[in-house]
């Protein structure tokens, strides 16, 4: 289950989230990858991913928890 975003947390300008229209989970746009996908390994979907603004997404969108993306260490 994925986290409320809050203001409090660290958030860049850009961020990565699945074409899907049922998707509600923003992530950390993988850096070190010419495609555009999450710096976590989710299971990719067939319709890839799109870079969105932060703003847009941020009010209504969930954080992705995975380490790598917005989460804390596993436990």
């Amino acid at each position: 289950m994925s986290q409320a975003v809050t203001a409090e947390q660290e958030v860049p300008k850009t961020v990565v989230r699945n074409r899907s229209a049922y998707s509600k989970v923003i992530h950390r746009s993988d850096t070190e990858s010419e495609e555009v996908r999450p710096a976590c390994p989710v299971r990719g979907s067939e319709r890839g991913y799109i870079e969105v603004d932060r703003d847009a997404y941020v009010s209504h969108y969930k954080l992705c928890e995975n380490p790598e993306c917005f989460g804390r260490e596993w436990r």
